[in-house]
């Protein structure tokens, strides 16, 4: 379930970084390894000047499928933060964090975060996303490009003639926006038991 969670985490953060490319570009498929390392530049880059937002649904159950569908649920949360450099700000619940330390307020006064339950779920579920993007471009140990779902763009070449461009054709670019990222055994390893001492696998 971890693996297949931070996969969907990391094309969803490839999305958001804008690292769409059509194959007219470059007239071969782009570098799949390249562009991620360009999201997560662009992204830190991002992070640091102007901020962004972030939306993240998590399921977490059980599985037996080789698609990791799952069929027995006991995690179901939705996050919504506002990054903005090493600070991230959870306005519906009220929540400041950097990737160490937190605080919540919950309505009389401020509680560190990880000092609850809500908030260890929160540290577990929820990562910054350009240091997940970060740590996936230097530690993959695969990345692919995955079929679009957005059709072709049909781009019009013009012919040049004299200071007038007359007739001309047409031709699809294929665009690439999502990708796959499997990261070694060991780091699935690692975040499948960060979740499960966070009560997370039991509903807790």
């Amino acid at each position: 379930m971890t693996k297949h969670f931070m996969k969907l985490l990391l094309l969803m953060v490839v999305l958001g970084a804008g690292s769409g490319l059509h194959a007219g570009e470059s007239e071969v498929t782009p570098d799949a390894r390249k562009v991620l390392k360009k999201a997560s530049s662009d992204l830190l880059k991002q992070a640091q000047k102007a901020g962004f937002t972030t939306r993240l649904s998590v399921a977490g159950g059980m599985a037996n499928n080789a698609d990791h569908k799952i069929v027995d649920q006991a995690v179901g949360e939705a996050y919504f933060g506002r990054t903005r450099g090493p600070v991230m700000f959870l306005p519906e619940r009220q929540i400041f964090r950097t990737p160490t330390k937190g605080a919540q307020f919950t309505g009389e006064i401020w509680r560190v975060l990880q000092a609850t339950a809500d908030g260890k779920k929160l540290d577990r579920l929820f990562a910054f996303p350009e240091r997940v993007l970060l740590e996936a471009s230097k530690k993959a140990t695969k990345v692919e490009w995955l079929d679009s779902k957005v059709a072709p763009k049909i781009v019009k070449k013009e012919k040049a003639k004299g200071r007038t461009s007359v007739g001309g054709s047409e031709h699809e670019e294929k665009v690439f926006h999502r990708m796959r990222v499997t990261l070694p055994s060991e780091m699935a390893l690692k975040y499948f038991i960060d979740m499960q001492n966070s009560g997370c696998l039991s509903g807790g």
